[in-house]
Formats: C-alpha cells, sequence, structure tokens
C-alpha cells in the first residue's frame, strides 16, 4: 500500500531500501538505472525495542544524507522498504510510516515485511513460495488466485527451528549434555568453549547470560554443526535433519490452504545459500512430501532486490502497480 501524496516527476525516482536485523541498505535509482546503493551499517529486530526506532531514524538520516549528495535533495517520488517483522495490522507498522516521512518528508512510502519483499524478489507478484532460513525461518506463499498465507517468523525465542539461531541453539545444548555426561556423546562439545570464547564449562553460563552476548554467536554455533554432521557425527546429523523436517513442515499449511495444483518453491536465506548439503536435503524431503508437481529451486533475489521491484512497478502505475499492496 502507498502511503503519502501522489508522484511529482522532478523529485529522483525511488530509494528502495532492506531494514534488516544486521543492517540496513539502500539503492537509488532514477530514469531507468541503478544511480547509487550503500548500508549503514545499523539493523534492527523490532521497532518497539528500546532505542529501535532511534536506530532506524539515524540509518534513514544516513541515507538521506547520501540523497543530498548525490542528487541535492532528499525526498523521492517513492521510498519502497522491507522491514524485518513488520506487520500493517500491528502498531510498529504506523511507527515505521511515521519515521520514513520525517525523514524523507513529501514521499510517498511503501512497506512491506521483509517477508513479502523476499517473495516479491523471487516471484514478481506470480504464484508460489518461499522458504527462508537465516538467522530465522518463515515461510510465504502466494497462490495464482493471489491469495497469501505466512508461518514462521517468530523469532529466536518462539520459534526459528530449522534455521540458523534453532539449529546453533540445539548444537549448543547437545555439546552440554555430552560433556556433563547427561547424554549422547558428540564431537560438537569439541566446538563449544571455542564458539562461546571461554575455556571452562562452569564459564559458559556467565558468558551466555551477559548483556554484551551476541544472539548471533548462538546462530554461528550452527556451522559446526554442519561441519560435524557433514562429517558423520550422528548427534549432529540428528540434528540437522530435524532442522529439513521443520522447515518442510513449514510449507505444509501453505499448500494446503491455498489453491496450487503445481507450484514452485524457493529455497532463500544465508543457511540454503551457504550450505548446499542442506539446501539438497531440504529439496529432496519437500519433492518427496509432494511429488513431482513441486519445483524446487534455490532463490536469487534478496529483500531489498524485492523492495525495488515493487517500487518500480508503483512507479509504472501508481498504487495499483504494487502487487503486495493487502501483505
Amino acid at each position: 500500500m502507498i502511503e503519502g501524496t501522489g508522484l511529482e516527476k522532478e523529485r529522483p525516482d525511488l530509494c528502495a531500501i532492506d531494514s534488516g536485523q544486521t543492517d540496513i541498505r539502500f539503492i537509488f535509482h532514477d530514469r531507468g538505472r541503478e544511480v547509487a546503493r550503500g548500508e549503514t551499517g545499523e539493523g534492527i529486530t523490532n521497532l518497539l525495542l528500546p532505542g529501535a526506532l532511534r536506530s532506524l531514524k539515524r540509518s534513514l538520516a544516513k541515507i538521506a544524507t547520501r540523497a543530498v549528495d548525490v542528487f541535492g535533495r532528499s525526498d523521492f517520488s517513492i521510498v519502497s522498504a522491507g522491514l524485518t517483522g513488520i506487520s500493517r495490522e500491528r502498531e510498529e507498522y504506523r511507527v515505521a510510516v511515521d519515521a520514513f516521512r520525517a525523514v524523507f518528508k513529501s514521499s510517498s512510502a511503501i512497506i512491506h515485511n521483509d517477508i513479502s519483499t523476499t517473495h516479491a524478489a523471487n516471484f514478481r507478484g506470480m504464484a508460489g513460495i518461499i522458504l527462508h532460513a537465516g538467522t530465522g525461518a518463515f515461510a510465504f506463499g502466494m497462490d495464482p488466485k493471489g491469495r497469501s498465507m505466512r508461518t514462521g517468523g517468530w523469532g529466536y525465542l518462539l520459534g526459528d527451528e530449522g534455521a540458523g539461531f534453532g539449529i546453533g541453539l540445539a548444537g549448543i545444548r547437545a555439546a552440554i549434555r555430552a560433556c556433563e555426561g547427561t547424554g549422547e556423546d558428540t564431537a560438537l562439545k569439541e566446538e563449544l568453549l571455542p564458539a562461546m570464547g571461554t575455556r571452562r564449562l562452569d564459564q559458559l553460563k556467565s558468558v551466555v547470560y551477559n548483556r554484551s552476548f551476541q544472539r548471533k554467536q548462538i546462530a554461528d554455533f550452527s556451522r559446526a554443526v554442519f561441519d560435524r554432521a557433514e562429517q558423520g557425527d550422528p548427534v549432529a546429523r540428528g540434528i540437522v535433519a530435524q532442522g529439513v523436517r521443520d522447515m518442510v513442515n513449514l510449507i505444509t499449511p501453505i499448500v494446503e490452504n491455498l489453491d496450487f495444483a503445481s507450484f514452485p518453491v524457493v529455497l532463500t536465506g544465508a543457511l540454503y545459500g551457504r550450505v548446499n548439503s542442506y539446501f539438497e536435503c531440504t529439496k529432496e524431503a519437500i519433492v518427496e512430501r509432494y511429488g513431482q508437481g513441486v519445483n524446487v529451486g534455490r532463490g536469487t533475489g534478496s529483500t531489498l532486490d524485492g523492495a525495488l521491484w515493487i517500487g518500480l512497478e508503483a512507479l509504472k502505475e501508481g498504487e495499483g502497480g504494487d502487487p503486495y499492496g493487502s501483505r
């Protein structure tokens, strides 16, 4: 949905923004070509968390300053953004709209969550399902009738099974049990203390429950889980196998509730891009469950690509050019 005033030709055309958990990236697009791109070095997980709105405004101000350097002004015909964890039905959507208007003034703002923009990047408004495994996990599908559904995206406390955080956490827990002798032995115990930056198991709790500890360290432990699984460690292989099942389960309600005769599934996110064995295992599991009517491939489009495409469509056709306007 486009929020704001109408388009004016004298402005630069478009600023596309990807506001992710670790960084905020942007592209300036004008007169049919990319003019500049960059990143701000700050990310947000939820706009309602303490300090998150200030962080977003700082990043948007950096982008606006760059626009002045490039164009001599900071307003665009359209600013199209994908934001982590946002929903039009929740309070943070209006908070985001107000923040964008405060920085980009009279620019029209198209704001979607990163799930919709990732789908847009890979399907360009056409039917299909994305299954995403990065630090977190989600699935989003749109059928030929334009009906859509999402699953997952609950974050590290409530979900993320099968993604980097969930697999990393499962590996850490298995390693702790192996060290204590309360669980099956696993080579993951050899990875645990170096990965957590400590020398003794009795120091681990104080390290993890410290404010300076980054959740990314838990997600990063998924690398050790995949490495040990490929070396044949039974516990690590079990964690990966459960991760595959968790990911495939995300698309099950989408297939059951939307109207697909046959459908493409695109696997996106850093985990599928980095760990080819995980991509192949998930692909095989999806085909095994749904048969040859499903076509599984690797995603190539990012959230930033999706925000750019949505913005370009809106430039061509106005509000009707936003195929994800109700999502």
